[in-house]
């Protein structure tokens, strides 16, 4: 008998469930999103290329010995060699030297002038969606007036009327894809007034402005950090294009776009002066656009 109930005896710990394993916790968010995120090939080689070109833009005085606005006209053209990696330019300027330092020119434009078009577009859409009627009508036919423009054309006419200069082209090139980011955060607003939470703020009589700001705001953002990173690229783009016209960043300062004008003119005689700026150009829009797709099934899986 003392066997039989020693063996029927059920042992209290027996039928608890066993501690989770640290594996099988579930991953914080973060975790989740640079998991996704790193699974993206093109997405991390992206990220990857774009931290080399920012790592070479704020090391470049370390990264080079040569002054990028320094001219001594007896080594200019020279091809690429031991002492000039890849050559000079038409005033014997060492071309990686300046496309290092025009870095921090061509990437700070293009990151700023999305900051400004997210700051004052998003807002202007929030409220636009929020509200609807005829504050939503006024809106969207200003954005429709700026959307009739090319993003470059209207960046070229704001330049003409703000005048050259870097400051002038990073306004003018975030002006220029805000109609974009107010027609997201409009379509985001319109969807997000409608749900379960956003008309039990409204029943606990919270404001407007209070329900935009915590409720519609933190959910639309996804869309538009994604957006935002994809608009780099363009920004960078309007930049360059106007700095190639001569209306951008002014001589001697090196920038990616105003390297491209100066060479146009020795393209068949030097034809590598023109090719690394363009080819730091490409490397830095695709590597935004990569990253912009990478973040959007990281931050939306269902998307993909």
């Amino acid at each position: 008998m003392t066997g039989m109930t020693s063996a029927t005896q059920q042992d209290p710990a027996a039928g608890a469930p066993a501690p989770m394993a640290d594996d099988d916790a579930p991953a914080a968010p973060q975790d989740r999103f640079l998991r996704r995120f790193v699974s993206n090939r093109a997405a991390t080689a992206g990220a990857i290329v774009l931290a080399i070109l920012i790592v070479m833009a704020l090391a470049a005085p370390w990264l080079s010995s040569w002054d990028p606005t320094l001219q001594d006209l007896s080594q200019a053209f020279q091809k690429p060699s031991a002492a000039h990696w890849l050559g000079t330019d038409n005033l014997g300027r060492d071309v990686l030297a300046r496309i290092m330092y025009g870095g921090r020119y061509t990437l700070l434009i293009g990151v700023i002038a999305v900051a400004i078009a997210a700051a004052i577009g998003v807002p202007i859409g929030l409220i636009s969606g929020y509200y609807g009627a005829s504050v939503d009508m006024v809106i969207q036919r200003g954005a429709d007036i700026l959307l009739s423009f090319n993003a470059f054309l209207l960046a070229l006419i704001l330049v003409a009327v703000l005048g050259v200069g870097m400051q002038s082209v990073t306004i003018a090139a975030g002006i220029g894809v805000m109609p974009q980011f107010i027609r997201i955060a409009r379509a985001e607003a319109l969807s997000i007034r409608e749900t379960d939470y956003v008309a039990a703020a409204v029943n606990f009589g919270s404001g407007s402005g209070r329900i935009i700001l915590r409720h519609v705001l933190p959910n639309a953002l996804t869309p538009v950090i994604v957006y935002a990173t994809l608009n780099i690229g363009t920004t960078i783009l309007v930049a360059a294009g106007l700095g190639f016209l001569g209306l951008g960043v002014q001589p001697p300062t090196p920038e990616w776009g105003s390297m491209l004008g100066e060479a146009r003119s020795y393209i068949f005689h030097a034809p590598m002066q023109m090719t690394f700026p363009g080819l730091a150009i490409f490397l830095a829009v695709l590597s935004f656009n990569l990253m912009g797709d990478g973040l959007r099934d990281a931050l939306d899986p269902e998307l993909r």
